[in-house]
């Protein structure tokens, strides 16, 4: 606690400090004996404005000589080692045991300063020595806190904390040095979520924000711009290229490297000539504005080889993958010796995938090629490194980790706001690299995204509180640590945490809070008012405002929800007889032949109304157009589900997983109903089941469980097989008969009472309209569901989202 206290009043005499100790117009003498990058050039030119300083170049120490530096005044020299094998050896000399790991490509980036004291507290020399333009700005970012900071405050008021800093002391004076570089080669951003991409000035301003925070590359990714995936083939138009280009030429200017990332995988024919061709012409297009680094995602695609041509050349997805990355990187090797491949294979992740995939590919892909990780989880609480170097051998060789953090495109009714936590001190040795995958809201991910640079230029040092503090009062001024507190309290958690407005948003069957809930929403609004006052919150502001906004909309409607009872305390109840599904005991065995006449004496759940509409609402002409009639039943070995669907301009021409892009009855499935009961996350035993009937012509039906983002079955299911249907083709549309056996449960046998998690629905797929982008994501669908709530509809991933189903009656009726 003394520590953070400390910090603040550091940088809260930040200003004073520097004010009291120079007087503006004082002088700074810079000596350079070679030329400098123009960049390093105007780096000094802003930190000396900064200072309120006049600035001279020269070229020697005796030329600056000539200059009468009065009291007050900085020489700063800037010393080129040639010879980078001699810096390194500088380095670990002065960086000792700090040292372990410290290669040339760090080194690069690294850089020695010593700062000469008089008795006074303020410097009067500095002196940078580094091997390259990209040392002397990472250098250089340290002048700040240097000029700002008495000597004796530097070895536990900087942050991130150098490799080495030792003081000596004369009679005449105070020496201070210091030797650092960074922990990881790649240290960066990806913009890589789903939902609005950041605005062009957005892009501008974190392309600074990285350079000032010592990050050094920036992968554009945005999954919403067009260009970057759904129209992959297409060249920019020209006003994108233009900005693209002032991108590339600010990433540049702010020593970070630009990558073009495309994600062809959902269209493109890997064995496809021409679609090669299209490929390296749209990346060609990107390179002559100065890009050499390129990436290929391959994430969120169809993870089996949809193309008849590709099943007919290629035996696996890893195989055609390998084919195209390394086909690709020879090519981009051919057009520049500087240009580089980075690869986000289909499976990313510990969570979920095929492991013989990663295998596969890890062995057949050039060495040369990093291939991108994003942890245990997609958005992981703990990175370690002995889970580094697991899938480091699977990858044969290390990863480099795309972290899910803060990203919230999942969750965008709240933010992360609180620092990194759960990374290794000593993930350097297990990974090459980390970049972070932001918030839609940009102004916003600056405050954890400080955190991040601070953890990835020294991790051992990394402390995530002193760092989200001095990031708060840096971006925001001293009283902003008072001013956000409630803020950042309420959104200071992580994806994988309970934050106080996530039951009015992710389902859950137990008790809602409500009374706390209005009370934090009026804190967090009387707290906006003095903050639009002030200049510099203006832009976070706009940002935080909107979820406020959203937030209390949803309290309204969650309150209102007939599936929750208020009691007496003002909390809210969920209620279990809230769209409850009953299946009652079967006399006999029915028989399985698709005529749904046997199951209208029985119950039926219809589908027929818009407020059942879970999609396509504007595109349905009604019950004739597209409904259903569903009735459910039991004996102990089966869960039957008898199906009738008005569907009388059926359309599947589609067998196996492509059946989703066709009209299907699909069925969401929790076995294990009562062990999940208030599980918010997919634990094995949930199924998302797509029933086709084929089109009673050439393509015969077929059953697919969508699985590709759920944890890996206990053990693989021939589901055409071990689930029996009959379909029949009806003079409206179709019926047909399933059978679930009991061996898919938790029970393993039926009785009276057993309780299930089910819902069910069914999908009518239209023509795509003229002139529109063809593909699974663009097609139109009117998508029905029995969950009639519609504040929380049926989530595969999120067990506590089913229906109640009970088995009524026994064995014996």
């Amino acid at each position: 606690m003394r520590s953070r206290f400390l910090l603040m009043t550091v940088f809260l005499g930040f200003a004073a400090w520097a004010a009291a100790a120079r007087r503006p117009g004082h002088t700074w003498v810079v000596i350079a004996s070679v030329p400098l990058d123009a960049r390093i050039t105007r780096q000094v030119e802003e930190l000396s404005a900064r200072d309120q300083a006049l600035v001279h170049f020269v070229s020697s120490p005796r030329a600056a000589a000539r200059f009468r530096i009065p009291a007050g005044g900085l020489t700063l020299e800037l010393r080129e080692e040639k010879d980078l094998d001699v810096f390194v050896e500088n380095l670990k000399r002065q960086c000792a045991e700090r040292a372990t790991g410290l290669t040339a490509e760090l080194a690069r980036e690294g850089y020695q300063i010593a700062v000469t004291y008089p008795r006074a507290a303020v410097p009067e020399g500095i002196r940078i020595t580094a091997a390259q333009p990209e040392g002397f700005h990472q250098a250089l970012r340290r002048v700040p806190d240097i000029l700002a900071l008495p000597p004796s405050d530097l070895p536990t008021a900087l942050i991130p904390a150098p490799k080495s800093l030792r003081q000596t002391k004369s009679a005449r004076a105070v020496t201070v040095e210091l030797a650092d570089f960074p922990s990881f080669p790649e240290r960066g951003i990806v913009e890589g979520f789903y939902g609005t991409p950041w605005s062009h000035q957005d892009r501008l301003e974190m392309l600074r924000f990285e350079g000032d925070h010592g990050m050094n590359v920036y992968y554009y990714a945005p999954k919403d711009d067009l260009y970057h995936r759904k129209l992959w083939q297409e060249p920019y138009p020209p006003e994108q290229m233009q900005r693209l280009g002032e991108l590339v030429s600010t990433a540049r200017a702010n020593f970070v490297d630009f990558c073009f990332a495309i994600s062809p995988g959902l269209s493109m024919v890997y064995s496809s000539e021409e679609d090669f061709s299209k490929l390296t012409a749209k990346l060609a297009s990107v390179g002559k504005l100065g890009v050499s680094c390129f990436a290929l995602f391959l994430d969120d695609v169809p993870p089996e080889l949809q193309s008849p041509q590709d099943r007919e050349r290629f035996h696996t997805l890893a195989q055609a993958h390998a084919s195209l990355i390394n086909r690709l990187g020879g090519h981009l090797k051919s057009q520049s010796k500087d240009n580089r491949l980075v690869v986000t294979p289909t499976t990313y992740t510990n969570e979920w995938g095929s492991r013989d995939y990663i295998r596969e590919l890890g062995s057949a892909v050039n060495e040369d090629v990093a291939l991108v990780w994003t942890g245990p989880e997609v958005a992981s609480p703990a990175i370690t490194v002995a889970q580094a170097r697991e899938w480091g051998d699977l990858l044969r060789r290390k990863p480099l980790v795309w972290d899910n953090f803060p990203v919230n495109d999942g969750r965008p009714w709240r933010m992360h706001l609180g620092p990194l936590r759960g990374r290794d001190a000593n993930l350097p040795e297990a990974i090459r690299g980390l970049f972070s995958n932001p918030m839609n809201q940009p102004r916003a991910s600056m405050l954890p995204l400080e955190t991040v640079a601070d953890y990835l230029w020294n991790p051992a040092a990394y402390d995530p509180g002193r760092s989200l503090q001095k990031a708060v009062t840096a971006q925001y001024g001293g009283e902003a640590p008072r001013l956000l507190a409630v803020w950042l309290k309420t959104y200071g958690d992580y994806w994988w945490d309970e934050n106080v407005f996530t039951p009015l948003f992710v389902e859950r069957r137990y008790t809602i809070d409500l009374p706390e809930i209005e009370r934090r929403i009026a804190e967090l609004e009387s707290l906006l008012q003095p903050l639009r006052t002030r200049g510099r919150f203006q832009r976070l502001v706009g940002e935080l405002s909107p979820l406020l906004a959203e937030t209390r909309e949803r309290l309204a409607k969650v309150t209102a929800d007939p599936a929750f009872r208020r009691l007496p305390d003002g909390k809210l109840q969920w209620r279990e007889d809230y769209d409850l599904l009953s299946a009652p005991r079967l006399a006999q065995v029915p028989q399985l032949d698709g005529d749904f006449a046997k199951w209208q004496a029985g119950p039926l759940y219809v589908l027929n109304k818009e407020s059942q509409i879970l999609a396509g609402a504007q595109h349905w002409k009604g019950p004739e157009y597209i409904s259903a009639r569903v009735a459910l039943g039991w004996d102990q070995n089966y869960l039957y589900v008898g199906v009738d669907v008005t569907d009388p301009e059926l359309y599947q021409p589609f067998s196996g997983r492509t059946i989703s892009q066709g009209d299907v009855f699909t069925l969401t499935l929790e076995t294990a109903f009562r062990k999940n009961f208030n599980s918010t996350r997919a634990a094995g035993n949930e199924y998302l089941l797509l029933f086709s009937p084929g089109n009673f012509a050439g393509v015969g039906p077929s059953v697919f469980s969508e699985e590709d983002y759920l944890p890996p079955r206990p053990q693989p299911r021939d589901y055409n097989r071990e689930i029996k249907t009959v379909w029949k083709k009806s003079a409206q549309g179709f019926s047909g008969d399933i059978a679930i056996p009991s061996s898919y449960f938790d029970a393993g046998r039926f009785s009276g009472g057993y309780e299930i998690g089910l819902s069910f629905g069914t999908q009518k797929v239209l023509p795509s309209l003229p002139g529109k982008v063809g593909g699974e994501e663009t097609r139109r669908r009117i998508v029905f569901s029995s969950k009639t709530d519609r504040l929380f509809p049926a989530d595969f991933d999120n067990p506590s989202s089913y229906q109640r189903l009970v088995l009524t009656g026994s064995p014996s009726q």
